[in-house]
């Protein structure tokens, strides 16, 4: 007759495997930064990618801001000149990219921001780049590449 089930050691070893996933995986659940940061970091990168291919498809100058205070998306009044006050208008209508605030904790450093795409895509200021907690966002000067 056969028995089925576990030995000692077998649970013993479970338990302890659980004890350290726990004690090393659980404290990140109740730190609520690093995933604001990191969802902030995102929304960050797609507003500036979105500016991006915007500027291409409409072939009118899009700017993108980034400070501490958070992120938005104009473009200009007369389409290739004028001020920026536009707001970039979302497929529902609604301005999506109006003034989204920073998460109360995180860090936003922006280096030459404003960026201002033409319409193929290039930033007009060169090169640009945000350090949003521990991410990094680039905007390479020559080509407009967004990573």
């Amino acid at each position: 007759m056969k028995m089925r089930g576990f030995t000692l050691v077998e649970l013993i070893m479970v338990i302890v495997i659980t004890g350290i996933l726990a004690a090393v995986v659980g404290p990140r659940f109740f730190e609520r930064q690093v995933f604001d940061e990191r969802l902030f970091y995102e929304e960050s990168l797609a507003a500036v990618r979105y500016g991006q291919k915007l500027a291409v498809a409409s072939a009118c100058l899009t700017q993108v801001s980034l400070s501490s205070g958070g992120y938005r998306l104009r473009q200009a009044a007369n389409c290739s000149s004028g001020a920026y006050t536009l707001e970039v208008i979302g497929p529902d209508g609604s301005s999506p990219f109006a003034n989204l605030q920073v998460p109360n904790g995180v860090t936003v450093s922006p280096t030459n921001f404003p960026v201002i795409f033409d319409s193929e895509g290039r930033p007009l200021g060169g090169a640009a780049s945000a350090a949003i907690g521990s991410f990094t966002i680039n905007v390479a000067g020559e080509t407009g590449m967004v990573q």
